[in-house]
């Protein structure tokens, strides 16, 4: 992320804190989407065997909090302040900030001399943000213990929804937004010292009638999807 990128997208997204909750959160609107993505990864730290965590991009931290009985610990990383303290109020809450860290921080520069080692490291909605994804992925990659894995959760860039919206009314032109394909993030992968592993269909603002119809047909193209990727 270039030095002047960070922090519009950390005005941005602390902006934005405030109603996250709502809009993205467990018990909003989208729910069920929220509740896709819980299962698959509540499944994949099953696993592998209750791994380390870390949530690079982590917002308010529902998505790691979630994990909490399925993971050992984790770390959540944000450039936006107002997040890292709603996900710090979150956690407490919840009773599980023994074991679930969150920081601000950059998550490209995230050293495991500072965090240690992690069984998987996590882009849920975070990796479209940067303007160098193949230098985020290879921050990534460098958490990781051998074993470890990589996810990358976005909408596919032919999803309906993210057509119809584009940067939408509320991005500013200062704030990266860059969805991949499956094969267009792979080769980003392979750059960063990667392999792709496994690609699986997630909904994302799924509706009804014509777009319901083509996220059953196609739902890598028509929604979300998880991207699993291993050490090379």
């Amino acid at each position: 992320m270039s030095v002047s990128s960070k922090p519009a997208v950390a005005a941005f997204f602390d902006r934005e804190a405030a109603g996250w909750e709502d809009a993205h959160g467990p018990k909003s609107v989208r729910a069920g989407e929220f509740a896709a993505r819980a299962g698959y990864l509540r499944a994949l730290c099953d696993a592998l065997g209750k791994p380390r965590v870390v949530d690079l991009g982590c917002g308010t931290g529902n998505q790691l909090i979630d994990l909490a009985s399925h993971i050992v610990d984790g770390v959540g990383l944000d450039l936006s302040s107002e997040m890292v303290s709603r996900a710090q109020a979150n956690a407490a809450s919840l009773g599980v900030d023994a074991k679930i860290m969150f920081q601000v921080g950059d998550t490209a520069s995230a050293n495991p001399a500072d965090i240690g080692r992690f069984g998987l490291a996590l882009f849920v909605g975070s990796l479209e943000h940067a303007p160098d994804q193949a230098a985020q992925l290879s921050a990534a990659a460098g958490l990781l213990e051998p074993e470890g894995r990589v996810v990358v959760i976005m909408p596919h860039p032919r999803n309906p929804g993210v057509l119809l919206a584009g940067r939408g009314d509320i991005l500013p032109e200062d704030v990266p937004l860059r969805h991949l394909a499956p094969r267009a993030l792979t080769a980003l992968g392979r750059i960063a010292g990667l392999q792709l592993e496994s690609v699986g269909g997630l909904p994302y603002r799924a509706s009804g009638g014509v777009v319901a119809a083509t996220l059953r047909r196609w739902p890598i193209l028509a929604g979300a999807y998880a991207a699993r990727f291993a050490l090379a």
